[in-house]
């Protein structure tokens, strides 16, 4: 059996993920749920449309006829109602265009307008959804032809917008300028659900539920050549690692916060505990990066796993 999709199309879905989970985190920053950070509320908006459209070039590249005859890409904007990929380019083409004027506002440091800030909000939603989306309708392919494969690269999407946001947020602001506590805590509920999502849907194909070909793509994540992959990138780095340090985080940040309290209100201080609290930032920060090698992997072996019904032979 034949790979139909390849590496073009593994950074595309990522790349698609990664800027609208982006956009997301600079939006959610915005309207204060995560705490008080200026360069999380600039530096999400600043890489959503950019890195989107870079995944979207990508996209054109793939389609192949995008280049030799790119007047035919024009075709796609006519079956609107029946085509996946058609509300692609629609909600990619949007997400786009808003996306680079809010960041152009954000750049002026002039007020966005609350509603162009929240259909770019709603477009980032519907681009998360779409690369999972993408693969889901693929009825050929039985692996991704499931209803928690689209939730699972939502989930992604937002998990790794989050990081990436925190990640360029900290060199904007040279040290996290930012409520550790409340995006910790994100992290740790986004990350498990990941896991939740990855479980049922790698056990669901693998005990032969969907069928003789998707267990044998999920078999060749779990103990085929994708076993490496799928075990120490995806899940050791990818999930557990953050899972285990988000925990951490929680537990250290709440009682930090509680603690800077009380020596606060006695009018102490302490140097070591501030060296501790800002070890542990790093820390977060190897995670965070870890969440986005984490969200590439995701969707490398998804799509590299994946086995067609029928190959394209009659032997």
């Amino acid at each position: 059996m034949h790979l139909h999709w390849g590496w073009l199309i593994v950074i595309y879905l990522f790349l698609g993920g990664l800027g609208a989970g982006a956009y997301l985190t600079s939006y959610a920053a915005g309207k204060g749920w995560l705490g008080n950070s200026p360069a999380l509320k600039r530096a999400g908006y600043f890489m959503a449309a950019p890195i989107v459209a870079f995944g979207t070039a990508l996209l054109v590249f793939d389609l192949g006829q995008g280049l030799k005859k790119p007047w035919l890409l024009i075709g796609l904007l006519r079956n609107i109602t029946s085509s996946v990929m058609t509300w692609g380019v629609y909600i990619l083409a949007l997400f786009i265009c808003v996306g680079l004027v809010v960041a152009f506002f954000t750049l002026k440091k002039k007020a966005i307008p609350k509603g162009l800030e929240g259909l770019g909000a709603i477009l980032a939603l519907a681009t998360c959804a779409y690369t999972g989306l993408l693969v889901a309708v693929v009825e050929a392919i039985p692996f991704w032809n499931s209803f928690a494969m689209p939730i699972l690269f939502v989930i992604s999407a937002i998990s790794t917008g989050l990081s990436i946001t925190i990640l360029v947020a900290n060199i904007i602001d040279r040290g996290l300028a930012t409520d550790e506590y409340k995006t910790t805590k994100l992290h740790f509920y986004l990350v498990s659900l990941e896991i939740v999502l990855v479980a049922f849907i790698f056990s669901l194909a693998n005990a032969g539920n969907k069928g003789a070909v998707a267990a044998e793509s999920a078999g060749k994540a779990i103990s085929g050549d994708l076993a490496l992959w799928f075990w120490v990138f995806l899940v050791g780095l990818g999930l557990v690692i953050p899972l285990l340090i988000s925990a951490y985080g929680i537990r250290k940040l709440g009682s930090s916060a509680h603690s800077g309290h009380v020596q606060a209100a006695a009018g102490s201080s302490s140097s070591v505990a501030v060296h501790e609290e800002h070890g542990f930032a790093k820390v977060l920060l190897l995670s965070d990066a870890f969440v986005v090698l984490g969200g590439f992997v995701l969707r490398y072996v998804v799509i590299f796993a994946a086995l067609p019904i029928w190959n394209g032979t009659l032997s």
